[in-house]
């Protein structure tokens, strides 16, 4: 009984050794298939996988150089994908299986590791050099703003001494005329006492007179002299009130002198207007409803974020001036750049999507540089030409490079889209209803008052109440609660 047990025990033993000893190879080959049969299907992911897992079961001689001459194939394949698309985790994995099975490895191989290295060097290198032109360039132009600065403080100061020379000179006539005006009051009093000595001595020639004479004499003299008395503390009076007044004068010269300072300065700060002073999270670009769910909550932004949106509203101030210059539409980016702010916080916007509402309101006309200026400033145009005129619209990209890439869904949907309808009339892409997104039609409104409020060539301005109801008018173009919006604000 026990010898049957021992018997059973090693047939066990055997059939498992022998399991062991030839489904190894069996197991690499089938591996080995799947991975030539992925290569061939051009799934060099699947291919390379697969031959890995066949070099690990790979047992006797020939198993071995089977996997491994397609080992190599894939290895170099693989290498030379990670060429053109780099993946530094991938390129580790490769090393590391080389080094667990070294007999892989082959010139080409080796070769190819040593290019991919070198790209990434030299991409690196690259990358550090262009950041590198990057910050000198920004020095650059800060140090060309502070000039700038510099020199119209200069400006300034020089214009406030020339004006304070001015009143210095305007004081110092005055005070000569007084003093004019003192001596001949001085004469006058000297002749006055002349004439009464005159008289005392005639009375006493002519003492027979009567005294009623003499005393009427007297007494003319003396109001005579308190006239010029009162005369001289008149002008005396009237002297030091000028002087007071030129000197609150220079004190307001001075005062001035200080707010321009302080102005030019926060313009260099980036201060355009106080909106700048919050912080804000850019929540809601391409968002087409007003509901609350939709507003999600500022985030807090770093001291870095907040100098790169300061920076990025000084040059879209910069390109509305342009674009309002060519146009020959003065203040209109402005103008409409601080409705569409205003009209963004009055509907619950957070603070940070109406900063961004603000800087894309300012250049949201940017496609009216690519056309012609005389076109622009036409008192008729014809057909052809307004159809001209509508491409702005699809213009504008190319001047809004400058634009960071997380911002640039706000910017492109107020160029492309602030002539969108909510009927579908609109163009270029007759958006209708919640696919319009929010800063066109802001835009879309405030445009449109703004528009109406100016004075044009061929019409003039209409009051705001009249503007205001021109657009409830047209229900089917603008957004009714942006209109309520804007009658609540006005």
């Amino acid at each position: 009984m026990l010898l049957d047990k021992k018997i059973k025990l090693f047939g066990i033993l055997f059939i498992v050794f022998s399991v062991n000893l030839f489904a190894a190879p069996d197991l690499s080959a089938r591996f080995l298939d799947k991975a030539e049969e992925a290569y061939e299907n051009n799934d060099i992911e699947s291919a390379y996988k697969n031959i890995n897992q066949a070099l690990a079961v790979a047992k006797d001689e020939e198993s071995k150089a089977n996997v491994l001459f397609s080992a190599k194939t894939i290895y170099a394949k693989k290498l030379e994908n990670l060429l053109q698309n780099y993946d530094e985790v991938a390129l580790m994995e490769i090393q590391t299986n080389l080094e667990k099975y070294p007999n892989v490895k082959s010139t080409k191989i080796t070769k190819l590791i040593k290019t991919i290295e070198i790209s990434q060097r030299e991409l690196k290198e690259a990358q550090a050099k262009a950041e590198e032109e990057a910050q000198r360039l920004l020095e650059e132009e800060r140090f060309i703003q502070q000039q700038e600065f510099s020199q119209a403080q200069t400006k300034a100061i020089q214009e406030q001494s020339e004006a304070m020379k001015e009143q210095s000179e305007t004081l110092a006539a005055a005070m000569y005329e007084q003093a004019e005006a003192t001596k001949q009051s001085q004469e006058k009093l000297a002749s006055g006492l002349e004439l009464m000595k005159e008289s005392i001595d005639k009375s006493s020639e002519q003492s027979s007179r009567s005294a009623t004479i003499m005393i009427f004499a007297i007494l003319g003299v003396a109001i005579l002299i308190l006239i010029i008395v009162f005369a001289i503390v008149s002008i005396a009076k009237k002297a030091m009130k000028q002087q007071q007044e030129r000197q609150e004068q220079y004190m307001q010269a001075f005062k001035m002198i200080a707010a321009n300072q302080n102005q030019t300065n926060r313009l260099m700060l980036g201060g355009i207007t106080d909106i700048y002073n919050s912080n804000g999270g850019l929540k809601l670009a391409g968002s087409s409803t007003w509901a609350p769910a939709a507003a999600l909550p500022d985030v807090e932004q770093s001291p870095e974020e907040q100098i790169a949106l300061k920076e990025l509203a000084i040059k879209c101030e910069e390109l509305g001036s342009q674009i309002d210059s060519y146009t020959g539409r003065k203040n209109n980016s402005k103008n409409v750049s601080e409705l569409v702010y205003k009209l963004s916080m009055q509907l619950g916007l957070p603070q940070g999507a109406s900063m961004l509402n603000f800087c894309a309101a300012m250049i949201y006309d940017a496609g009216f540089l690519g056309l012609d200026s005389e076109l622009l400033r036409a008192e008729t145009v014809t057909d052809e030409q307004k159809e001209q005129m509508k491409s702005h619209v699809t213009l504008a990209e190319k001047y809004l490079d400058f634009v960071p890439k997380k911002y640039w869904d706000v910017f492109f949907d107020a160029s492309q889209k602030h002539h969108e309808n909510l009927d579908g009339t609109g163009y270029p892409n007759g958006l209708k209803g919640d696919e319009i997104p929010q800063i066109a039609r802001l835009i879309r409104v405030a445009e449109s008052y703004v528009s109406l409020s100016s004075k044009r060539n061929y019409r003039g301005a209409l009051d705001k109440e009249s503007a205001i109801q021109k657009l409830k008018e047209k229900p089917e173009y603008y957004d009714i609660a942006v209109v309520e919006c804007l009658d609540a604000i006005m």
